[in-house]
């Protein structure tokens, strides 16, 4: 605040201008940096690398927040229920995540999605005996005699995937890969484009891997909004200026861009 501004005003007055004030985001101290919580354990998605949240996630937020100039942006990376638990105590400011009604419990959403992972992808290896099989399926009944390789305790899963298809579980998706690729013990795992590629690589599998995208995958699309807490006093406020910015058409550009380099 201006002192000279203040020269003249009653007291009175002087406090309760400079309380006004010191209430509008970005004017209190450390109201304009905003801390969003990520995974730790889901590259290519959001992962600590040299103690810093890398990925995708951190990425598209930071990217609309360059649209925000009011605002900057902090990313920490923690387990995922404690990223949950941050935003729903208000010790983190937002995230990127799945709108669900209990979610929504406890924080605000963006209108329209910044991310959608597409799970309407079938992964196999380029050996498969049944590749042909794969490539010229136009629905799950036309891979009725294959087995597809599965996470166990996938929810997802269990209710998109026929319960007619031979299923081999993995514990978790780079069990899955080994499963796949190296133990041959499945035809297929139904995955999106940009988590096979990345597992694929990590894992030396990079060469053999075949990605085809299909539309006969029920409930593939998962929109992925941005999330702020409703602790946080100005939280509608932030949420219409970050739909503002996702109408934007450089914006909409450059977010393509940048997850395209994820795929």
């Amino acid at each position: 605040m201006n002192r000279h501004l203040l020269n003249g005003l009653a007291a009175p007055l002087q406090i309760a201008l400079l309380i006004a004030v010191l209430a509008l985001p970005g004017v209190s101290q450390g109201s304009t940096k905003l801390t969003f919580a990520f995974s730790e354990a889901s590259a290519p998605y959001s992962s600590l690398r040299d103690e810093k949240a890398v990925g995708l996630f951190p990425d598209l937020v930071q990217l609309a927040f360059t649209f925000i100039p009011d605002y900057t942006t902090a990313s920490v990376v923690v387990p995922w229920a404690r990223a949950q638990y941050n935003v729903r105590h208000g010790s983190s400011d937002g995230f990127l995540t799945y709108p669900s009604e209990k979610r929504q419990e406890y924080a605000v959403f963006s209108a329209e999605p910044l991310f959608t992972q597409d799970f309407g992808h079938l992964v196999y290896s380029a050996d498969n005996p049944n590749r042909d099989v794969i490539e010229s399926a136009t629905s799950f009944a036309d891979l009725a005699s294959l087995t597809v390789i599965v996470e166990n305790g996938s929810k997802w899963e269990e209710s998109n995937i026929p319960g007619y298809l031979a299923r081999v579980p993995g514990q978790h998706v780079d069990a899955m890969m080994h499963l796949l690729m190296l133990r041959e013990a499945g035809d297929f795992l139904v995955q999106p484009a940009e988590d096979a590629r990345l597992i694929a690589q990590q894992l030396g599998y990079a060469q053999k891997l075949k990605i085809r995208k299909v539309d006969f995958i029920p409930n593939s699309l998962i929109p992925f909004h941005i999330g702020v807490s409703r602790k946080l006093p100005y939280a509608r406020e932030l949420i219409n200026q970050i739909d503002a910015v996702m109408q934007s058409p450089e914006f909409q550009s450059q977010s393509s861009t940048l997850i395209e380099g994820y795929r």
